[in-house]
């Protein structure tokens, strides 16, 4: 099961590409906050986030998760709402969390959750043939271009 963060959603939403998670993944699962995030984002004025909502699986905590996630956001100062969600609704059901937040994936890191980052993403979509060579040089660009993220492994990627 993987449960992934809005970070990850809208960079690949902005360059139209939500498609490609739903060929690598199949189910895309979010948090109550994750879809609050994005439907606040929505009603200020970002209309692509339409594709988003539409694409979706919002997973609602349970009672111990819900006590977990309050546990891990009164304690856990660098991560947000959201992410403290994400993160419980990973260890709980045994998910694997999608993200390219720094103190996130540092968290994960910590205490052995699973994760994979943009560049994890961008290797699969390579791998697992979803992609021409062409069609992710093109995708990394774009979402270099229009998320403002740097991807520092493109030449790696890339590489044959």
């Amino acid at each position: 099961m993987f449960f992934v963060d809005s970070d990850i959603l809208s960079a690949f939403v902005k360059v139209g590409a939500i498609k490609h998670l739903k060929a690598l993944f199949q189910e895309i699962n979010i948090s109550q906050s994750i879809y609050e995030e994005l439907a606040r984002a929505k009603r200020a004025g970002y209309p692509y986030l339409d594709d988003i909502l539409t694409e979706v699986e919002i997973v609602l905590l349970s009672e111990d998760e819900f006590k977990d996630f309050r546990n891990l956001l009164e304690n856990e100062e660098d991560l947000h709402e959201g992410e403290c969600q994400l993160i419980v609704l990973c260890k709980s059901r045994e998910g694997i969390l999608i993200t390219n937040d720094k103190a996130v994936k540092r968290y994960c890191k910590m205490n052995n959750i699973d994760f994979l980052d943009l560049e994890d993403i961008l290797r699969a979509l390579k791998l697992k043939k979803i992609l021409t060579y062409v069609e992710l040089k093109n995708l990394i660009e774009d979402i270099e271009k229009k998320d403002w993220t740097i991807i520092k492994a493109k030449d790696d990627i890339l590489k044959d």
